[in-house]
């Protein structure tokens, strides 16, 4: 058999989960063109004089070769915006008035004694704007009329970018969820324009004391435009979030270890009375919680490392061995999620994890204790050849496309919510 049917008959066999019977119905199931249009034969591309008959095609996709995961933006819940506020309680009712011998402040009262003074807990109100968020990319009308028209091989017309514009967009997102903020006036106005992130909301006055940030003081203060001091963390615990080193003391890294996410875990209940439903973390702080329960996971299964067995992909077995590490789901219950998007301390050198609440408010059950309020969810507009008037739409001969998005991060339990930071790498 020649090499060349050879090389055919591998294809048809590497073809053969699309469904396609040979070299090729492949090659035009991948690039919509006939094979004489793309394969040449007879001449070397190293023919002196001509440069050989040799016609590189690239095929009408671009690919992608980068993470664009957006897990934070896909693990918080969305709501439909309805309010632009809510009201949480700031401080408990206080004790009832104490009469001597008739009644206690907890509410015991002698036999046929008198009704006490009603006590009533601090609520305050917590406004919020929907954020407006866009992605824009756009196409000559050139190129766009050689995509539909020519039997060149192009690419960048509106319909090729789509799908790599909206993984984008979403991407973004998922950094503005993550970011840290930024003590430099001009660049925090900037940030205050994107979605408030998990480390703004997720914060404590301790935190805001310790990063003593001298340009920015509202550095800490979610959605300060709308709600000014009403949101502060200058030495108020009111709005305070479970914020851990493992260390013990902000800005002192440690590795983190079981008994610091058993305590987090408590300190969470202590302050809320909830158990929260999500941790979210950067891959090296999963690694981190790999570490963890690495060896204990060894002990109790030393069994299945007898176990030998060979796995295939795309038809190529491993050799025969055991497997060897371990994946975890759930820590205690709850689902980690890892992001490439997540960040460190200034002191750490492993991205922060949160541990977050995103369970219904019990008093506005179809609302999160954290999440996303949206206004308007993400749209695709596109403007070009198709619409009348151009191309006086765009006063430009391009065709231009948006993603476009209204809405928020919002909490409405700050108690609830927890970041453990200043961690270290004990791998």
């Amino acid at each position: 058999m020649s090499s060349v049917t050879d090389f055919r008959e591998e294809h048809i066999k590497m073809s053969t989960y699309l469904g396609l019977r040979s070299i090729d119905e492949l090659v035009n199931y991948t690039y919509n063109r006939t094979p004489d249009e793309i394969l040449k034969a007879g001449f070397s591309t190293t023919d002196p004089g001509t440069g050989g008959n040799y016609n590189p095609l690239f095929g009408a996709m671009a690919w992608a070769n980068f993470n664009m995961e957006a897990n934070i933006f896909a693990a918080l819940p969305k709501y439909v915006w309805d309010f632009s506020g809510w009201r949480i309680f700031k401080s408990k009712a206080p004790e009832l008035t104490a009469v001597a011998g008739a009644i206690d402040g907890k509410g015991g009262t002698i036999e046929g004694g008198a009704i006490a003074a009603a006590v009533k807990p601090a609520v305050q109100e917590i406004t919020v704007k929907p954020k407006t968020l866009q992605y824009v990319f756009e196409a000559s009308e050139l190129l766009e009329q050689l995509v539909d028209n020519s039997r060149d091989d192009n690419y960048g017309s509106l319909a090729q970018q789509r799908v790599y514009a909206s993984d984008q967009f979403k991407e973004r997102v998922n950094l503005m969820l993550a970011a840290k903020p930024t003590d430099v006036v001009a660049t925090h106005a900037l940030e205050e324009l994107n979605l408030e992130s998990l480390d703004v909301i997720v914060s404590a006055s301790a935190e805001q004391a310790h990063e003593a940030h001298a340009n920015v003081t509202s550095l800490y203060t979610p959605w300060f435009a709308a709600n000014g001091a009403g949101v502060q963390r200058n030495g108020a615990t009111v709005h305070d979030s479970t914020v851990k080193s493992p260390s013990g003391t902000l800005g002192t890294t440690d590795v983190l270890t079981d008994a610091v996410l058993r305590e987090t875990l408590a300190e969470i209940r202590i302050a809320a009375g909830k158990e929260p439903t999500v941790m979210i973390g950067g891959q090296d702080t999963y690694s981190e919680v790999q570490s963890i329960y690495m060896n204990a996971y060894r002990i109790q299964n030393t069994a299945d490392l007898r176990t030998e067995f060979s796995v295939g992909v795309n038809g190529v077995d491993t050799f025969t061995g055991t497997g060897a590490g371990l994946h975890i789901s759930t820590i205690y219950g709850l689902p980690f999620i890892p992001s490439k998007d997540t960040t460190q301390s200034a002191e750490g050198s492993v991205d922060d994890l949160f541990i977050l609440n995103t369970s219904a408010d019990k008093n506005a059950p179809n609302k999160p204790l954290l999440g996303m309020q949206i206004l308007k969810p993400i749209v695709y507009y596109e403007a070009g050849k198709r619409q009348q008037g151009y191309p006086f739409i765009n006063e430009a001969f391009t065709d231009r496309a948006l993603y476009n998005m209204l809405g928020e991060t919002t909490c409405r339990n700050f108690k609830a919510q927890a970041k453990i930071r200043d961690i270290a790498s004990g791998i």
